[in-house]
């Protein structure tokens, strides 16, 4: 990946005012009640079939699983621009959402937007207790208002007083209207912290990424990127920190900052993992440099749980990894509400935090083919995924998990 413009983004023609509060009123009037309608009507179901005989139970499995598919099928079929101009994401905290696929009926004040986002460390001595500080985007420095300026100093002395380096540094990031205070980059940031010897930092880009117009945010990957290299050359070249002990993690949207980060910093750090690397205005619209790609660093994983809808279908890592045929019934998010509010999106971040610790492990399967990795047909080599995949794995894998928590299956996978 190589550094782009905001104007050579592909844009989605635009539309206009009117068209936009149709959408609106077709998410707020007709597809929310109808989504908690299918979520009722499952409960039922799942109630009644469990009071039921064998042929008895097999019938009424019948003539639910026609109407739920048919019901579902209206929800997502009333507009014909479904997956086109909109659809359904999750924020951070997993709830459903309408994020727009086209440029804003009104071009944004982006006075309105901060130029700053936040920089939290936690270290061996802070585990719990970030130290934090801001980048400017518009400078790619740390930097903060003039007001706070000696503050900024001191914060910025306390957390490279703190940084450790000698010990292997993590770098996280979120995705679309989501925080560093997420459950998703907590989870990981936890699991490291519970395993102890490591660098965490958190990129906190949630004022630029809280934003119903997709688009607006998707730009912002390349500034948020550039910041974190910025981060990346200081740690190294202020701090002496090993570039190769540098590992950049991020999800959705996040996972292409990263890739701008590998791409912009003067140092090559030693990995990046991508955690369901965002697919609308990324996959199919532009090429490798301007999304996640092999290239990046010295050695890239990928882990798909939602592939084809919120997160790429095709391969862009060293590694590619997906977990139950990588697609978006990931074990455990087959209820409607779990489909429509993208949990399988979020599993990635789940199986990964998992990871760090699992004494079991996520045991994968190598595979021919993307094909073969999607039906679960594959009889190669088996691999850890996860934090402790090996740096030179290469090529595609699958690997089945539990429907909860403990997710790792081991042997079993």
């Amino acid at each position: 990946m190589v550094g782009i413009t905001n104007n050579s983004k592909k844009k989605v023609n635009l539309k206009n005012a009117t068209e936009i509060n149709f959408l609106q009123k077709i998410y707020k009037e007709a597809l929310v009640p109808s989504a908690f309608q299918l979520k009722a009507t499952f409960r039922w179901f799942y109630l009644l079939f469990f009071s039921l005989k064998n042929m008895t139970r097999f019938l009424i499995s019948f003539i639910y699983l026609t109407i739920f598919v048919k019901a579902f099928a209206e929800v997502e079929l009333r507009d014909e621009d479904y997956n086109k101009t909109w659809m359904y994401m999750p924020n951070g905290d997993g709830e459903m959402e309408v994020a727009y696929l086209v440029e804003p009926p009104d071009e944004k004040d982006r006075s309105e937007v901060s130029d700053f986002i936040q920089l939290e460390y936690y270290g061996s001595t802070n585990p719990d207790k970030p130290v934090t500080t801001v980048f400017s985007l518009s400078e790619s420095s740390i930097t903060t208002p003039q007001s706070q300026e000696r503050r900024k100093r001191e914060t910025w002395e306390e957390l490279a007083d703190r940084f450790k380096a000698d010990m292997t540094t993590k770098i996280l990031v979120h995705g679309w209207k989501s925080s560093s205070r997420s459950n998703s980059i907590q989870a990981i940031r936890n699991a490291y912290a519970d395993r102890g010897n490591v660098n965490v930092f958190a990129i906190n880009w949630s004022d630029q990424a809280d934003n119903i117009y997709y688009l607006e945010p998707a730009r912002y990957t390349v500034q948020v990127g550039k910041a974190v290299a910025k981060l990346i050359d200081l740690l190294v070249e202020d701090k002496g920190a090993e570039p190769k002990d540098i590992h950049l993690i991020g999800h959705s949207l996040g996972a292409h900052i990263m890739g701008y980060a590998g791409s912009y910093t003067r140092h090559r750090v030693g990995r990046i993992t991508g955690l369901d690397p965002a697919r609308p205005a990324f996959e199919g619209n532009t090429g490798p440099e301007n999304h996640l790609d092999a290239t990046d660093a010295d050695f890239v994983d990928v882990i798909h749980t939602c592939a084809g809808i919120l997160g790429f279908k095709q391969p862009i890592g060293a590694v590619d990894f997906y977990p139950n045929g990588g697609g978006a019934f990931q074990p455990g998010c087959k209820e409607p509400m779990q489909i429509l509010t993208g949990c399988s999106h979020g599993r990635s971040c789940e199986y990964f935090a998992e990871s760090i610790n699992s004494k079991k492990g996520f045991l994968a399967t190598a595979c021919n083919s993307i094909v073969d990795a999607n039906a679960m047909n594959c009889t190669g080599q088996r691999i850890l995924m996860g934090d402790p995949v090996l740096g030179d794995a290469r090529g595609i894998y699958t690997v089945k998990t539990a429907d909860k928590p403990n997710f790792a299956l081991g042997m079993e996978g």
